[in-house]
């Protein structure tokens, strides 16, 4: 008798503690603080700046504009213009509705020849950007595809000279 009323009592303190561990895990929610936290995407450090492209034969011009948080991409017409269906901004401090993630998207390690990504994420829309010296001038140098169908992995660099 006294054993079975110590082996009842000892089953009944353990299933208390174990409900009441239960229980402070499923009741107490994550505070408001931690539960809006977002990861944000940020730029490295030696790309960050305002970086320009042109090219005088065929009137290429494109401002890539990186800052801790943001890439714009801005190309212009022959004209001189600001061509805004080809232009954007993507930001790593803002979520994007829909998806829940932010539109920047930028690697955190540089990869194996030295280029960091940098572009809108769920897209195909990718820089890969080195710090570089060309022809004595700090420069971004950008190894991008050229979607040639004949040969689909040729790739061709581009130079990007900071502006002031």
């Amino acid at each position: 008798m006294k054993l079975l009323k110590s082996t009842l009592l000892i089953l009944l303190a353990m299933g208390t503690i174990g409900l009441t561990l239960i229980t402070i895990g499923t009741i107490a929610p994550a505070t408001p603080a931690a539960a809006a936290h977002h990861d944000y995407v940020t730029t490295p450090k030696s790309i960050r700046g305002t970086w320009l492209a042109r090219n005088s034969t065929n009137h290429f011009k494109r401002r890539l504009r990186i800052t801790k948080y943001t890439l714009t991409v801005t190309n212009y017409h022959k004209n001189g213009h600001k061509s805004a269906a080809t232009s954007y901004t993507a930001r790593g401090n803002k979520i994007t509705k829909g998806l829940g993630i932010p539109s920047l998207m930028a690697s955190n390690h540089k990869n194996a020849k030295g280029y960091w990504s940098v572009g809108l994420s769920q897209s195909n829309d990718e820089y890969l950007l080195k710090k570089v010296k060309h022809h004595n001038r700090t420069a971004l140098r950008n190894y991008y595809p050229t979607f040639n169908p004949k040969h689909p992995t040729q790739h061709a660099i581009r130079y990007y000279y900071r502006v002031k």
